[in-house]
């Protein structure tokens, strides 16, 4: 009796430092939204929810983290981005292809969130590795779907047999290169780097096929010959 009643108030604590998670990203997307990303602190976000600022470290141990929770979670995130791109391709599909699909979806996403993107991957302070708070590990999952997909296609000898894990870091960082060169201003779709394009219409067409084609070019590598 007595550990069924301290599993349930574990259960209680935990149910409700999910639901206060939910609030501080809840309040922090709306801040983000209506004031944009320059106005989101840990202030802020407390005044928002009417908690003190020391309540907020808790939970997130930097703005930082914040942002990454804004950028990679919930059906609103990256994370869900994947998620859905993955549920809505067919099961029968190649792998190269679906990979590609996950590449497309990475690069709209980014371009939708270009702060927050900015922001989570263009690390600020002088430790390249911040200390992460534990449901930070939430941000891997969509790594982790590259992962899976990975290994189906060494299963299926389609991919060359790299472990699953290498072949998914190297897709990511293809994608993520170009995302980043593209967002900074050296990949315009003009005739040389940082170059701008003659219309918007055709440096929008010139980036996308160039996008396709570095992509193309990294899957071709991973196939089995």
């Amino acid at each position: 009796m007595a550990k069924a009643t301290m599993t349930a108030a574990a259960a209680r604590r935990e149910r409700g430092r999910q639901e206060m998670r939910d609030a501080i990203l809840t309040a922090a997307r709306r801040i983000v939204t209506e004031e944009g990303i320059d106005a989101l602190s840990m202030r802020a976000v407390a005044r928002a929810i009417g908690y003190s600022p020391a309540a907020l470290y808790e939970y997130f141990p930097a703005k930082e983290h914040i942002y990454e929770a804004l950028y990679f979670e919930g059906a609103d995130g990256l994370n869900g981005r994947m998620f859905s791109t993955m549920a809505a391709l067919p099961p029968e599909m190649p792998t190269r292809e679906v990979l590609a699909a996950l590449g497309r979806a990475y690069r709209a996403y980014a371009h939708e969130q270009p702060e927050l993107y900015r922001l989570v991957f263009q690390r600020t302070t002088g430790d390249p590795h911040p200390p992460q708070d534990p449901d930070g590990e939430r941000a891997s999952e969509g790594f982790d779907v590259l992962v899976e997909v990975a290994q189906r296609a060494v299963e299926r000898g389609e991919f060359v047999p790299l472990p699953p894990p290498v072949i998914a870091c190297a897709a990511w960082a293809s994608v993520h290169g170009f995302v980043m060169l593209e967002l900074n201003g050296f990949v315009m779709g003009g005739p040389g780097p940082g170059l701008p394009p003659p219309s918007e219409e055709e440096g929008r067409a010139r980036r996308d096929a160039m996008f396709e084609a570095t992509v193309q070019m990294c899957l071709f590598g991973f196939m089995q010959r």
